[in-house]
């Protein structure tokens, strides 16, 4: 019933990444692309062996989350220049809304916070809703690059 907690079992369970969740996670970002930028799939699905090279580089990195053995979102973070750089995040479009985003940007924070790194970063588009589940985590907005999506950060010590 609407206004009552939330049921223990439907809490998602986070875990490191298998190897068998990549084709989830490759259906998940074709998904976003076909989604946000479409202009952009075919020279996504070019780059696909780049993806797949950073997501094993990063393996210790990628967390999924999971409802019921199902995997329902994940997030992908690496080191970039010395940052603590979120290279993805998703959850699958009917589970979104549910608190899933803000548990995987939490195990981020603290993945990095616990590697050392001082400060963390990501990328997202400004039409992307997904950058209001970022400011409320605390990431404040530092600027754009040349594609138009805007860099947000945290420093650790926030």
């Amino acid at each position: 019933m609407a206004g009552e907690p939330e049921s223990v079992a439907s809490q998602p369970v986070l875990r490191p990444a298998r190897v068998t969740d990549l084709p989830a996670i490759y259906r998940g970002e074709l998904g976003y692309i076909r989604q946000w930028e479409p202009q952009h799939e075919h020279a996504w699905q070019m780059a696909a062996e780049r993806h797949l090279v950073q997501w094993v580089e990063n393996f210790e990195r990628l967390t999924v989350a999971c409802l019921e053995d199902q995997l329902v979102g994940y997030s992908l973070w690496a080191d970039e220049m010395g940052y603590a750089q979120l290279c993805t995040l998703h959850v699958s479009e009917a589970y979104r809304r549910k608190g899933i985003g803000r548990r995987l940007v939490e195990a981020y924070i603290e993945q990095a916070r616990q590697a050392g790194f001082e400060t963390l970063s990501l990328h997202v588009r400004a039409d992307n809703p997904a950058r209001l589940l970022y400011e409320r985590a605390g990431f404040g907005h530092v600027g754009a690059n040349a594609l138009g999506y805007l860099r947000y950060e945290l420093l650790a010590a926030d």
